[in-house]
């Protein structure tokens, strides 16, 4: 066999295998993100939020902040805002793309820090 031939096996074979990620459930959601910071890139801007015990999230960026409501439902998690970009309510699911990074079902990225 050629060398290169081997190194190409050797690459194929040592290759990470597909992962098939799956939405959190709800419980998995609160584990990893209750009362700890996320932040993310949102509407052209940082935005650090945090949901609470007792329902209420808080979203902070350079414009301002604004508390809402979240609720699960499902394997989704529904946040409600009174005002701001996001005024209005969206429910998501979430799936773990790396260690304490994640994406929405709306394609939003973002990490947890604590």
């Amino acid at each position: 066999m050629s060398r290169a031939f081997c190194l190409i096996v050797l690459l194929i074979a040592l290759a990470p295998m597909p992962v098939h990620a799956k939405s959190l459930t709800a419980a998995e959601v609160l584990d990893e993100m209750l009362n700890k910071t996320i932040v993310t890139r949102q509407f052209g801007m940082n935005v650090t939020m945090r949901y609470r015990p007792g329902g209420v999230v808080s979203a902070k960026a350079l414009i301002g902040s604004v508390d809402g409501t979240w609720r699960a439902k499902g394997n989704k998690i529904c946040s409600t805002f009174p005002s701001g970009p996001a005024k209005g309510t969206s429910c998501v699911s979430f799936t773990r793309v790396g260690p304490n990074q994640y994406v929405s079902s709306e394609g939003v990225r973002f990490r947890v820090l604590d």
